[in-house]
């Protein structure tokens, strides 16, 4: 798995940001995929200060960078990161000698595993964590509800953020694992599992009833999820406790994976459920901004 690098400035940017998450200076563009390594094109030269104020280590990651989608040669690394050429030799040395660089063929280098180490063993949900607080803070406050985000961890539901607002709450809890079949969150992650992999999911045959509302049949299940696929958001009325309503829709990185789920939250105390319903309706276009904007945060540059 590539690294993933999220500054300081950006999360205090969404943080002290307005409303509209427009404000934020996000490309949403999706010409590279997510969580990879920025390449200059061979042919367009980076420019790299004269002067001897760029950094070993800032030369040492922009070769790495350049090996990041196919083999180069030393010349063709030179000229894609403006590094010059006895520089570059002599930075593939330690690089190669570490594992972090392979030779390849004649006179070709690729990333070595090493580096493919390196990313496999770094832990993605701190980091998911901490860079999109300020934005499902955000989205909590605008909608007065309170906001979850979520990922899909060994069939289960994993809370990684979760920011209250409103006067009633709902029970849930960061780092808490809860099952699928009955959340909003874990609808949505349901319904972007390949085909083969939902039908493992669902194989064990009837699921616990929590509530009465809980969907326990698995036909019933497929039928939800698929329905879920079609319309882009799951609704959770009250399958896991019976006065809570939960609007769940998907997080996508920029190469259009899914990478987590999102939703918004509302007690019900009074019986109104279709009010609420209607309502929590109300916030999907606050809830896509927000997705977005969690995408194009993700992406590295």
């Amino acid at each position: 798995m590539s690294s993933l690098i999220i500054t300081a400035a950006e999360s205090s940017a969404i943080d002290h940001s307005s409303e509209h998450w427009g404000s934020y200076p996000f490309s949403t563009s999706l010409d590279r995929p997510a969580f990879c390594l920025k390449t200059h094109p061979v042919g367009e030269k980076a420019e790299l200060a004269d002067s001897g104020t760029t950094s070993v280590a800032e030369r040492m990651l922009d070769l790495l960078e350049c090996l990041s989608s196919s083999p180069l040669t030393v010349k063709e690394i030179s000229t894609a990161s403006g590094i010059p050429l006895s520089t570059a030799h002599r930075l593939l040395r330690p690089l190669v000698a570490r594992k972090y660089v392979l030779r390849h063929g004649r006179g070709r280098y690729l990333l070595g595993m090493a580096s493919m180490e390196l990313g496999a063993r770094t832990d993605l949900d701190p980091i998911i964590t901490t860079s999109t607080r300020p934005i499902i803070a955000r989205l909590a406050k605008i909608c007065k509800r309170t906001a979850h985000l979520g990922v899909f961890r060994e069939n289960l539901v994993r809370y990684l953020v979760r920011v209250e607002a409103g006067y009633l709450r709902p029970p849930s809890q960061e780092m808490t694992e809860l099952e699928a079949y009955c959340t909003g969150i874990g609808k949505v992650l349901l319904a972007q599992l390949a085909r083969d992999q939902l039908e493992e999911y669902l194989a064990p045959g009837d699921f616990v009833p929590l509530t009465p509302n809980t969907i326990c049949d698995a036909e019933a299940l497929r039928h939800e999820v698929d329905q879920v696929r079609k319309q882009g958001w799951a609704l959770d009325r009250g399958e896991m406790y019976p006065e809570l309503r939960c609007l769940a829709i998907p997080v996508y990185d920029p190469t259009g994976r899914l990478m987590a789920a999102l939703s918004v939250t509302e007690v019900c105390k009074n019986g109104n459920f279709e009010d609420v319903e209607e309502r929590l309706h109300t916030f999907l276009p606050r809830m896509t901004e927000a997705a977005d904007a969690i995408s194009a945060l993700l992406r590295v540059p």
